[in-house]
This record gives structure tokens, C-alpha cells and sequence, in this order.
């Protein structure tokens, strides 16, 4: 199972909160990025292009957060020196940073992420559990707790309880959507690295309800499915551009500062889209974007997806060396203790959109484990297999990626 595009996020009043607001409150929290902040949000953006184009399967939904796969591993970047820790500044796209910049960079765009529109509820969470038995080195420890604002748990890592306790962690920091995400620790397993992320938002331009009803949605076989279309009651400024057999659409949150952005083939199918979607292109496509008057349709729809192991996906990606058995790998994370590997990676991830709005959240867990080594309005309708992301417009950061091919399966 693989995945595509996806990258928004949330800043909206409720109607029957709009006369009590001041003005002022309604305005994002824009502030100048530092030079390693636009860094690592190029490379941000740079790694969920490369992750989608690893992952993407046009016949498949799919819904994943390349950003919290990104902050896992950057953790685990942390663990390296030397050619090592130059794989991962490598695949993750840290091509003008090295681990120190890379590390400020991914705590203050968090943060900036987190604050610049108070109206969006995102929460950017990452926590560290570790065998008991051994002692981290406080270097480690400490860029963990200040750059990832991680805490470290020492834990009895074959208890059941563990498992649970990691359990309810992710589901408390992603309010509930993400449950049961860890079945099992490897038994040789000495640490495990998540991240959890979670968002909320309105549309800026609200779809009504009693719009919502019954359209086919083409698929891919040529067959259709009967799905909720929901519908905006009045035409709505939505910042598009038309390529060549595509179109590229912003569908904004509250002011705007975060938006879905879809891209909708002409025909039906993905497979021809996929290879014109580049870094290079999604800029082209950003920047000329025009606000345009239309009628939106769109699928309500809830989707969940779930990968086991993304081992082979990021070692064909480049990162090689973690994944196998090294006597360099993670030098930097334990006092003492046999050579380690990168067991697996796991990554969960849920969307839910409908009328009000948007509800994602997405968790990754990097498991490490001990080796045995040394003009009037248009309506636009997106009744066919089309790719979404969450994005931010300041920084370009693109927070969740996704796709949908048949909603018809979703509830099944």
C-alpha cells in the first residue's frame, strides 16, 4: 500500500462568533523565516514529493503526513555521525543544513507551524521511550528535549503496559483519531522514536449542509460510485490554475493561511499526473494560481490508512546504512550498548472532511532495536480520482498528503 498528496492546515471563526471578534484576532501570526527555517521547509516539501513518488499507487486510496515521517527520522538522525548521519541529511532532504541547523530549523518552523493561525487547532508532538536498562548520552538527551521538545522515558520496553502506554500517548495527541496504532515491541527492541500530529479547521468558505447529496464519482475501471457531494452555497474566491490536462486548486481554511490544495486531472486516473508532480512544478503551480469565482463541489469523506513498515520504501529512497546491521549505526544515542539497526517504521494517518471542515491527524514509529553484530461562477466538481495536500502558504510546509480513487471503499 503506498500514498500521494496531501498538505493543509486551519484558521476559520464560526459564524456566531464573527461580531464578537476584534479584528485584529482574526489576522495570522506571520513573522519573517530565519534562513534554516526556509531551508528545512524547501526540504520538507522537497521529501513528501520524493516520499509520494516512492509510495504513491494511482489505484489505491491513501492518506499519510510525510512531515511526521520526517521529524521521526530526523530524530534518529541525531543517533549518527559521518557518512551515517550524511545518508539521512540526504534522503531527508537537509541538502543545505547540517544536524544543527537542521535541528533549530525544525523547532522553530514547528513552532511557527503551531502559532501562525490562532484559529487552527495543530498539535506537533514527539516522545521517546528506551530500554531501562541502558543510560542515553546526554547530548542526545538534551537536543531531543530542547529542538523536539521530546521527553525520554525509561521503560521496561517486553512489558504489555508499555505498548499501551505508547498507545495512549498517540491517542491523546491526536485527540482520539489515532488508537492502537502499536501492536507489539521487537523483543531485541531498545528504543522507539514517535512523532504525533494533529489538525483542525474550518473552511473559510463554508459548504451547507443541505446541499450535500447523492452524485456519482467516476472511477478509474469506468465504472461510478454514488458518494456525499458537498456543494457551497454561493461562489467562493478559490485560487486555481489549469495546466496542461490538469487543474490545480487552493480550497482555503479561514483566512486562508492554510488550504487543501488538490490537484484534479482532466480524465480519469492518476497515472499520468504523477510524474509531472515535482517540487519544481507544485512551485510553478503555486505561484501562478489566480483567485477565480466558482461553485466547489467535493466528496465528504473520512479515510484511514495505515503502512507497517516503511523499511524498504526509505531504503529505496537512499537511507541504506540504518536499516542494516552497521557497527557505526547510532553510535551517539547509548553510553554502552551492542551495534543497533532501525527495525521498522510504522506510520498511521487519518483525514475527515465534510461540510464544517477538516479533521487529520497522523503518528510514526521508528523502531530501533539491538543487532546481533558487533465570469459568473463555475462550478468545479471533483467527481474523479484526484490528489490533496495540506499546506501551509507562508512557509510552503506541507503537513498531510493524500489521495482519493474510490470512496466508495472507504466505508467498508
Amino acid at each position: 500500500m503506498r500514498a500521494l498528496l496531501l498538505y493543509s492546515a486551519l484558521f476559520l471563526l464560526m459564524a456566531s462568533c464573527v461580531g464578537q471578534e476584534k479584528p485584529e484576532e482574526n489576522l495570522p501570526n506571520l513573522r519573517a523565516l530565519s534562513l534554516y527555517e526556509k531551508e528545512l521547509s524547501q526540504s520538507s516539501q522537497a521529501f513528501a514529493i520524493d516520499f509520494f513518488q516512492q509510495i504513491s499507487n494511482p489505484s489505491e486510496n491513501q492518506f499519510y503526513s510525510p512531515y511526521s515521517v520526517q521529524l521521526a527520522l530526523a530524530m534518529a538522525m541525531n543517533g549518527n555521525v559521518e557518512e551515517i548521519l550524511e545518508e539521512y541529511l540526504e534522503v531527508l532532504r537537509f541538502d543545505n543544513l547540517d544536524m544543527e541547523d537542521a535541528n533549530k530549523a525544525a523547532l522553530e518552523l514547528t513552532q511557527f507551524l503551531r502559532d501562525v493561525d490562532p484559529k487552527v487547532k495543530l498539535n506537533i508532538a514527539n516522545g521517546i521511550w528506551y530500554d531501562q536498562k541502558l543510560q542515553v548520552k546526554a547530548p542526545f538527551k538534551q537536543n531531543m528535549e530542547h529542538f523536539y521538545q521530546a521527553n525520554l522515558e525509561a521503560a521496561d520496553l517486553r512489558s504489555p503496559q508499555t505498548v499501551q502506554g505508547i498507545n495512549n500517548w498517540i491517542d491523546r495527541q491526536t485527540q482520539g483519531l489515532i488508537k492502537d496504532m502499536l501492536d507489539s515491541i521487537s523483543p531485541d527492541a531498545v528504543m522507539l522514536l514517535v512523532n504525533a500530529i494533529y489538525f483542525k479547521a474550518d473552511w473559510k468558505f463554508q459548504f451547507d449542509k443541505s446541499l450535500t447529496s447523492k452524485k456519482p464519482f467516476k472511477l478509474t475501471n469506468g465504472g461510478d460510485v454514488q458518494v456525499d457531494m458537498m456543494r457551497t452555497k454561493e461562489a467562493a474566491n478559490i485560487k486555481t490554475y489549469n495546466g496542461n490536462g490538469f487543474a490545480y486548486l487552493e480550497i482555503p481554511y479561514s483566512t486562508g493561511q492554510y488550504s487543501m490544495g488538490v490537484i484534479l486531472p482532466d480524465g480519469v486516473g492518476l497515472e499520468d499526473i504523477k510524474q509531472e508532480i515535482t517540487l519544481s512544478n507544485l512551485t510553478t503551480w503555486r505561484e501562478s494560481a489566480y483567485e477565480t469565482s466558482v461553485i466547489l463541489e467535493m466528496p465528504k469523506f473520512k479515510m484511514g490508512y495505515k503502512i507497517e513498515n516503511l523499511s524498504e520504501d526509505l531504503t529505496d529512497m537512499g537511507l541504506r546504512t540504518p536499516f542494516v546491521d552497521h557497527p557505526e549505526n547510532f553510535t551517539e544515542v547509548f553510553e554502552t550498548s551492542g551495534p543497533l539497526k532501525i527495525s521498522r517504521v510504522i506510520h498511521q494517518a487519518l483525514i475527515e472532511v465534510d461540510e464544517k471542515g477538516t479533521e487529520a491527524a497522523a503518528a510514526t514509529i521508528v523502531e530501533m532495536e539491538m543487532t546481533s553484530m558487533p465570469a459568473g461562477p463555475r462550478t468545479v466538481t471533483l467527481d474523479r480520482p484526484f490528489i490533496f495536500f495540506i499546506q501551509e502558504k507562508a512557509s510552503g510546509a506541507m503537513l498531510f498528503m493524500g489521495q482519493l480513487t474510490d470512496p466508495g471503499e472507504l466505508g467498508r
